[in-house]
């Protein structure tokens, strides 16, 4: 396959067929049978939802299928993805749209450049790993707090979770070769690069961090964790961690003295912001906070070794 690296700018989008969701949940339908599945996309012009079982199988559904209450809530999300879309057109940093064909995969990222530092060479860069195999919706709710801090974020599609470690080693591989292409693209400080994400993406940064060789600077960890005690990893960097949680998140808060504990004993320093929630994206003062303390404000509480 012949290797391509394509750049699309995308200010305006077809906004019902493009917008992902991060959001995998139990669906109610009208023949009374329960779901639990992530929601792709909900094209209100077909009238088609597209859903995602176990990761792997894709089920189309009309939205009278759905009970009253999760045909509001589907209503809701495309309005959520309109105002996250408006963005665009009102901030005055830069967002591209990349498409690489690899020899593993094909690849789309997605790169928001701040005002403040589009135009710099050297400057802090994030990738960020949605939960849900989809980013461009993900980098949407992240592009207000890396304006306000200078951070440039990139958002990978697919690298979210997964139930296997042969689908995790699988993502590793791949991760291997698109890496390479972010950075050849995407000005950034060497020494300044980043990871971070929700979910099952936090604990996939947390690991690429740690098998791919980089200066890596720190982590955003969003209801993240490292994992069950057997998948481990044998050592982390000691870099900054900041993790922010909701304070009803009982899964994420269950393992974080845990895994702060550890990721100290490896000499890393960290950080908790708690936000009023429960496993969920933070509100954008929130992530805002973490870029900042990440790139060297020291304005929230660092966790202290015992």
């Amino acid at each position: 396959m012949n290797k391509a690296l394509i750049c699309i700018f995308t200010f305006f989008v077809c906004l019902s067929t493009l917008f992902a969701n991060t959001n995998v949940r139990h669906w109610n339908m009208t023949d009374g049978s329960r779901l639990y599945a992530e929601l792709v996309a909900y094209d209100e012009t077909a009238n088609r939802v597209h859903l995602r079982i176990r990761e792997l199988e894709d089920s189309y559904m009309k939205l009278e299928d759905f009970s009253v209450l999760d045909q509001a809530w589907l209503v809701e999300w495309l309005e959520v993805s309109e105002r996250l879309a408006a963005k665009l057109d009102e901030l005055a940093g830069r967002y591209t749209h990349y498409n690489f064909a690899g020899e593993l995969s094909d690849y789309d990222f997605y790169v928001y450049e701040p005002s403040r530092t589009m135009d710099r060479t050297q400057r802090p860069i994030m990738i960020l790993f949605s939960a849900g195999p989809n980013g461009l919706r993900y980098l949407l709710r992240h592009i207000d707090a890396a304006e306000e801090t200078g951070m440039t974020v990139v958002v990978l599609d697919r690298f979210g979770n997964t139930h296997s470690a042969e689908a995790s080693n699988v993502l590793y591989e791949q991760f291997q070769e698109i890496f390479p292409q972010i950075e050849r693209t995407v000005a950034h400080a060497p020494n300044e690069f980043y990871m971070g994400g929700t979910s099952g993406g936090a604990l996939r940064a947390f690991r690429l961090s740690n098998r791919v060789a980089r200066p890596w600077a720190g982590i955003y960890s969003n209801g993240g964790w490292l994992g069950h005690t057997e998948s481990l990893e044998a050592h982390y960097p000691a870099y900054k961690v900041v993790a922010v949680n909701g304070n009803n998140d009982k899964a994420a808060n269950h393992y974080l003295e845990r895994d702060l504990k550890i990721l100290q004993e490896h000499g890393a320093t960290v950080a908790v912001i708690s936000f009023e929630g429960a496993h969920q994206i933070p509100p954008t003062q929130s992530i805002a906070k973490a870029f900042a303390w990440l790139l060297g404000d020291q304005d929230i509480l660092e966790v202290r070794e015992k």
